[in-house]
């Protein structure tokens, strides 16, 4: 009894001084956080956000694009425009709404929701699959539907012609927390109805018009991307710039001698020009990350209440979390790495991987989210650093489609200078820098067996057999 005595004794006593150093510890931790930092210029300027004036929006072709899924009356591009207005002034509005009453959705005004009507643009039967080895004939097969499809939406292809050849291109609209984007999905689908539509005015003797075709969906697509204030815009971007790149491999599969001078020489031109970069989507990403951080500066973002199931460790945990956070130094932090990460998207493809890694080792040997390295903004350190790595994924998708626009006009010359299959690991030896691959340096893949070209990307590619991230174009003839 008395062993036992003694035992809970000191029991009692590690307790007490456990509690102590605990309530030491937690003491420190509100005294390292008492007081937040000042945001920088960077923080400020992208909490920043000017409506568009009315010079930038007169002739503005992105506007077009906002308004897309307009009814179609009698002005289907003066349509699409009020619409696109009307959408625009509404996130304005919505926006000014998360400043003002965070993600609290009663009161907040509601989106102009877009019309589902993709698949009467173009229906999931007649796109052409994945692994058709050629498109154009598919479409062949398929002509007089797709031909009554582009009739009927005849107005939907005319406002994507007057957004691609209109006087100025923008994009006016904000991006902050709960944005709503234009109708992309109908963007696509009409995108994709487009390129039938030119494939089989080729397959109908008339390639030239069908270049001017892929060249207007070439255009749309380069003044979005370049336009971008969001990764997943840039992301479909890239979606619609496979689309069109499959578009020319498969023109430039066709007998080349067939292939009138000037409409081989449109084909160089729009399969030359550059990939964009992620430059403006990231832009548009930190005033994202800038609008989550601010509107949860006075909200307990890790604390759930106090009659919930979690045990008392648990909600002290959390509690504490919210005590080791500041909304001020987390949004500087997040956008220093996020410059960073601009910064590396910027480089050449070559000098990435070692860029990137140098900031995950930068975020390792900070131990960002190690509580015993720091108690000042330990949890907001760590809400920055978690976020840095997802970005390469993004950069390398660029990447992956500029390696495979450089892989289709490689198939384009080989075609127009009628290189045979015996001599394309030499011609291929003796390709420009700007022919290669992007990551490596190395020439591009030759495949004798199935007489293809190969590039060996680093991302899974939906509209690759297989989701894969190895792109193949075949030379025929």
């Amino acid at each position: 009894m008395k062993y036992l005595r003694r035992c809970l004794k000191a029991l009692g006593w590690l307790m007490l001084a456990l509690g102590g150093l605990v309530a030491v510890w937690l003491a420190a931790l509100v005294i390292a956080n008492w007081n937040d930092d000042a945001l920088t210029e960077a923080a400020q300027r992208a909490l920043q956000y000017t409506p568009p004036t009315e010079q930038a929006l007169d002739g503005n072709g992105y506007l077009i694009l906002m308004g897309l899924d307009a009814p179609a009356g009698g002005d289907a591009i003066g349509d699409a425009i009020a619409l696109g207005r009307q959408r625009l002034a509404r996130e304005i509005e919505r926006r000014r709404w998360v400043e003002a009453h965070g993600d609290r959705q009663e009161g907040m005004p509601p989106s102009i929701t877009a019309e589902a009507t993709l698949g009467d643009v173009l229906p999931d039967r007649l796109r052409c699959p994945v692994g058709e080895p050629d498109c154009f004939a598919w479409f062949v097969k398929h002509g007089d539907e797709v031909q009554a499809l582009a009739k009927t939406h005849q107005a939907l292809l005319q406002r994507l012609a007057a957004a691609a050849g209109a006087p100025q291109f923008s994009n006016p609209a904000p991006f902050y927390l709960l944005a709503e984007f234009p109708p992309y999905a109908l963007l696509v689908r009409a995108h994709e109805l487009l390129l039938a539509q030119a494939a089989l005015e080729w397959m109908h003797g008339q390639p030239q018009q069908a270049v001017d075709i892929a060249r207007q969906a070439a255009q749309l697509r380069s003044r979005m991307a370049s336009t971008s204030n969001s990764l997943i815009a840039s992301m479909i971007t890239l979606a619609m710039q496979h689309r069109e790149l499959r578009w020319f491999s498969d023109a430039s599969a066709q007998t080349a001698s067939l292939t009138p001078a000037a409409v081989s020489t449109a084909i160089e031109e729009l399969l030359s020009v550059p990939t964009e970069s992620l430059g403006s989507a990231m832009e548009g990403e930190m005033r994202f990350v800038a609008s989550g951080f601010y509107m949860y500066k006075t909200v307990d973002l890790f604390t759930s209440p106090w009659d919930a199931p979690p045990t008392w460790w648990q909600r002290l945990l959390n509690k504490a979390s919210n005590w080791a956070y500041l909304p001020g130094q987390t949004l500087n932090l997040s956008l220093d790495y996020l410059q960073e990460v601009q910064a590396i998207g910027g480089m050449p493809a070559q000098k990435q991987d070692a860029a990137f890694s140098s900031l995950m080792q930068q975020l390792e040997d900070d131990g960002a989210c190690l509580p015993w390295k720091r108690l000042r903004n330990v949890t907001g350190t760590c809400l920055a650093a978690i976020t840095a790595p997802s970005y390469q994924g993004y950069a390398q998708r660029v990447t992956d489609m500029s390696g495979y626009r450089r892989l289709v006009l490689l198939q384009h010359r080989a075609a127009t200078e009628q290189v045979a299959p015996p001599d394309m690991p030499a011609w291929l030896a003796q390709s420009p820098e700007a022919l290669r691959n992007p990551y490596t340096l190395e020439p591009m893949q030759w495949d004798a067996a199935t007489r293809s070209l190969v590039f060996e990307g680093r991302e899974k590619q939906n509209q690759n057999p297989g989701r894969s991230s190895t792109y193949r174009v075949r030379l025929r003839g």
